[in-house]
């Protein structure tokens, strides 16, 4: 799979729905992110940045969606924790 990260310029937000994920990252479906943000939701270091205001809802932290990514490749986040 290649996905590539599409910089979003003068945003601010920094939480998204699942279209804004797929917007940022180009090659990425929607039925690997599904799995990807399970994942997070039952990892405690990022389970913060996935909140679900209703059953149909969703939003990701774009942060820590990143971190996430960076994690999966590595093993362990960019500020150290594990």
């Amino acid at each position: 799979m290649n996905i590539k990260y599409n910089s979003i310029t003068k945003s601010q937000a920094q939480w998204g729905s699942k279209k804004a994920i797929l917007s940022r990252f180009d090659g990425l479906n929607i039925y690997t992110l599904n799995r990807w943000i399970a994942e997070m939701r039952e990892n405690k270091l990022f389970r913060d940045g996935v909140i679900n205001p209703t059953h149909k809802l969703v939003f990701i932290n774009f942060d820590t969606f990143s971190d996430f990514l960076y994690w999966k490749q590595h093993g362990y986040t960019k500020s150290g924790l594990k």
